[in-house]
């Protein structure tokens, strides 16, 4: 048995010699409910000088990245854009969030826009994904302290591990990935916690941390429920009594269940569909299981190749020395790996077997070769140098493959910044996007220098959300945010008297103001002269009596 096991002594029983007629229930506590046992010593001096060092280091290198060669992902723009009309829009309007992202993965965004000159200039952008990655540094750092790893240990697996090209991009682009695993891995460093210390705040303290994760990600609520089953196990390994477990589970449970039925309230009140919020895969990609096993595997192999050896050998420590929360820890990694395919196969995903899906895998699969150090404190040194190993093996490893996977969003235009040193501003992805800001950054310049007014600009804010995030103005775009879309679709209807301008993209489906108006998107309509166009983007003056033709083909209703 593990002597990390959460025990306590059996109560005496009373003598009896009457028969049992049922089984017995277990009969004892086994968590610490009046005082904190002993644990590793707090050295916040010690987390803070991690987290200052990374935040710092991704921060610093994301200002040359994002502003310097304009490697920034479009759905970063529209996260911002929205975080910036919370403050700044023509009215000030939190529901700016919308529904069709993670609600805590724009509202955490809010603080950095309060300043518009910082938000335009893109200033704040690698801040905002520096700082979350800098908090996993932490946790990680928390958790080998606790594994028992020396200082020189934990320097060399965060260096390695914070040097994984995959790392470097979603800590310094301004992504979101890095917000709910950094609320994840907290939750899993306190189970771990709770684990060695039999303190059952650390549970409800995880309990906190999963629920705010499952508001910043919905695929956390897949881990969710793994460490749900995980607390529930550890407890009945421990022969706890069943109350304990019961209530214990359910003090786990109710942060995160109460935070996604909020959610699904807000959603049926608001938007009148209660589950509109789950995303859905766009576009005609569809896989076949075979397909998604490949996938999943290349997934591993080429973004997370540690997971390759650390989900073995957390099964067979586990199983060997009857390690509850070892085998926990590799169902916890399997979810993880499990976790793209499910939502490629559920569409749940609008980019199914991304490569940013390893990052996930990487960074529990790290977590579990952690404890393994504390699974295994015989072979500590042994597992320390093959952690080390694996994680500066796997840099040059998968930046290479960087340049080759088939689904990707940034990650071979950020593999030819970093090769050549030039814009990536017009490149393209693998997937055949261009990716940049320099059109962007033209209307935008454009509008800040030609018009004043408010409402000025009629335009559907879901596409053109990067013009009005470098304008740093957004109250003067009259945007479907402003008064709800069937306003703003009765202004689209008839323009005159009201805006002044329409910003239209070009050759973009989605956008609901082009589809309106197909003809002066492209610039060919004469009574909608062009007053500025470019390769992304057109720009048409209203007249006053302007009076729109009546088109029934094609037209959104």
């Amino acid at each position: 048995m593990s002597t990390d096991q959460i025990a306590a002594p059996h109560p005496t029983a009373p003598h009896t010699t009457a028969p049992r007629l049922t089984p017995p229930r277990r009969q004892r506590s086994v968590q610490m409910l009046s005082r904190r046992p002993a644990d590793i010593p707090r050295r916040p001096w010690e987390s803070a000088a991690v987290f200052g060092f990374f935040a710092v280091v991704y921060a610093g290198f994301g200002e040359w990245l994002v502003a310097g060669k304009h490697v920034v992902g479009f759905v970063t723009l529209d996260h911002f854009n929205r975080a910036l009309m919370v403050w700044h829009n023509s009215p000030p309007k939190l529901s700016a969030v919308g529904f069709d992202f993670p609600p805590l993965s724009t509202i955490f965004l809010t603080p950095f826009t309060i300043i518009t000159p910082w938000a335009r200039t893109l200033v704040v952008v690698p801040v905002a994904s520096a700082i979350f990655a800098a908090g996993v540094m932490v946790c990680l750092n928390t958790l080998m302290r606790r594994a028992a790893a020396p200082a020189a240990v934990r320097v060399l697996v965060l260096v390695a591990l914070a040097g994984n090209p995959l790392v470097v991009l979603y800590a310094s682009s301004g992504a979101g990935d890095f917000m709910p695993l950094f609320f994840a891995l907290a939750g899993l460093g306190a189970l771990a916690a709770w684990y060695v210390t039999a303190d059952i705040r650390l549970v409800l303290l995880a309990g906190l941390a999963f629920a705010v994760a499952s508001l910043a990600g919905y695929g956390t609520l897949l881990l969710f429920l793994v460490a749900t089953l995980g607390v529930a196990a550890v407890l009945a390994r421990n022969r706890a009594h069943d109350d304990e477990i019961e209530g214990t589970t359910v003090g786990f449970t109710v942060p995160t269940v109460y935070a996604v039925a909020l959610w699904v309230a807000f959603g049926l009140i608001i938007n009148h569909r209660p589950l509109g919020w789950i995303p859905r895969q766009y576009g005609t990609e569809h896989f076949t299981f075979a397909e998604i096993v490949r996938d999943t595997a290349r997934l591993v192999l080429d973004g997370a190749p540690i997971a390759i050896v650390v989900l073995p050998a957390l099964v067979i420590v586990g199983v060997a020395r009857r390690d509850g929360f070892t085998l926990w820890c590799a169902a916890f990694l399997a979810a993880t790996i499990l976790m793209p395919g499910l939502a490629a196969a559920f569409h749940l995903t609008t980019s199914p077997m991304a490569m940013r899906d390893a990052l996930p895998i990487l960074l529990v699969a790290t977590a579990g070769a952690i404890w393994l150090l504390r699974a295994l404190p015989a072979q500590r040194g042994f597992v320390a140098l093959a952690l080390i190993a694996a994680l500066v093996g796997s840099v040059p490893w998968t930046f290479s493959q960087m340049r080759t996977f088939p689904h990707q969003n940034l990650e071979a235009v950020f593999v030819n910044a970093l090769s050549t040193g030039r814009s990536q501003d017009g490149a393209r992805n693998q997937s055949g996007q261009i990716v940049g800001i320099g059109t962007e950054e033209d209307m935008a310049n454009w509008i800040r220098a030609h018009v004043t007014g408010r409402d000025a600009v009629l335009t559907d804010n879901a596409q053109t959300y990067g013009v009005m995030l470098l304008s740093g103005r957004p109250g003067i775009f009259f945007d479907r945010v402003d008064e709800s879309d069937g306003p703003w679709m009765k202004v689209a209807r008839d323009p005159a008297g009201t805006v002044q301008f329409l910003l239209l993209t070009r050759g973009n489906q989605n956008d609901l103001l082009a589809q309106l108006y197909p003809g002066a998107a492209k610039g060919a309509d004469r009574q909608l002269p062009v007053v500025h166009a470019n390769a992304r983007y057109t720009l048409v003056r209203v007249a006053p009596g302007y009076v729109r033709p009546n088109i029934t083909s094609g037209e959104t209703s």
